[in-house]
């Protein structure tokens, strides 16, 4: 399989990059980016370090199977011919941008970002395409609205909150976050939706009637940016971001292999990830999280779950909230 990180030179680009190469050193990773030099010292750098991943005791992987990590430039994306395409590349955050409105003020300074890669996507064929640049959901449907590609091909990476959600409910439930599965579907944003009804303790279903359901909201909108302000922006939460982006990789790469369809290596799917919309749960017309499942061709199928009727309204709202946004910058999507 091979991975173009489009803004690969960035922090979650490289860490993703990196995090592949050693969880998945098969994968063929190009690290695509205005900054050439950036990237390449990138790729020379995880090139090394994949001699220790492969060398490691116990490691599987022989010398020759070992995928490459290279540069490149956004006009070489259609010499690339990507199995799969992942967004990252944004314009630069200010320094103070460590308040929890940050996400959404990053739309009009990243949408010129997207109207230019969606130009040098055109030559490719339908590639699945996931976003990380925030604000997530609306990218998303811009980049839908702008290539005349299948929706299944668009994702948006949305995992980071049920990390979040899962440190929450732990402390809540005095358990090991490890042990805790809960989803998180609507908005990367202000209006996340924690689907408490679908939590689970080592696979088996708990009470949630009893938590606090707003303090496990607040918990996981204000963590990351406590992170940023302590560490700073450019840092971003890279660490649990590149685990949950190269956990979506993973996934797809699996679908696209002998056997691919063993649930076994699906990596815990559905997932909740952002992808456009044409009347699940009752909406069309834009991108929200919802549960899905993978293959090498991007969305291979949504789930539509019963939901808490709390639920249920908390996700409408997070549909308004990327509407409006969707309706201010024009964004109609593909109808092919």
């Amino acid at each position: 399989m091979h991975v173009a990180i489009i803004g690969g030179a960035s922090t979650i680009g490289s860490t993703v990059a990196y995090t592949l190469a050693g969880l998945t050193p098969t994968v063929d990773v190009s690290l695509v980016d205005i900054n050439e030099g950036a990237a390449w010292a990138h790729g020379k750098d995880i090139s090394h370090a994949s001699y220790h991943f492969s060398n490691a005791p116990g490691a599987a992987i022989a010398g020759d199977d070992v995928g490459t990590v290279r540069s490149a430039t956004p006009d070489e994306l259609a010499e690339l011919d990507p199995d799969l395409l992942v967004f990252n590349a944004a314009a630069p955050q200010p320094e103070d941008a460590t308040d929890r409105g940050a996400r959404e003020a990053e739309l009009d300074r990243n949408l010129s970002i997207v109207e230019d890669v969606a130009e040098d996507l055109r030559p490719l064929d339908p590639t699945p395409l996931l976003v990380v640049t925030n604000p997530i959901d609306r990218l998303v449907y811009q980049f839908y609205s702008l290539l005349e590609w299948p929706r299944r091909c668009f994702l948006g990476y949305s995992l980071s909150e049920t990390a979040r959600v899962a440190d929450a409910l732990g402390s809540e439930l005095d358990v090991h976050p490890n042990e805790v599965s809960c989803p998180t579907m609507g908005e990367h944003g202000e209006q996340v939706v924690p689907i408490l009804s679908r939590a689970r303790v080592s696979g088996e279903s708990v009470a949630t009637d009893d938590l606090d359901r707003e303090e496990i909201r607040e918990y996981v909108l204000d963590i990351p940016f406590q992170i940023a302000k302590e560490r700073g922006v450019a840092e971003t939460s890279r660490w649990v971001t590149s685990a949950g982006v190269t956990r979506v990789i993973r996934s797809i790469a699996a679908g696209s292999e002998p056997g691919g369809d063993d649930p076994r290596g699906r990596l815990g799917e559905p997932f909740c990830l952002s992808t456009p919309l044409d009347g699940e749960y009752g909406f069309e017309d834009l991108a929200l999280s919802v549960p899905v499942d993978l293959d090498e061709g991007g969305v291979a199928a949504i789930h539509e779950w019963d939901l808490a009727a709390v639920e249920a309204d908390e996700l409408a709202t997070a549909a308004d909230a990327v509407r409006a946004d969707l309706d201010r910058i024009g964004a109609r999507g593909y109808d092919g």
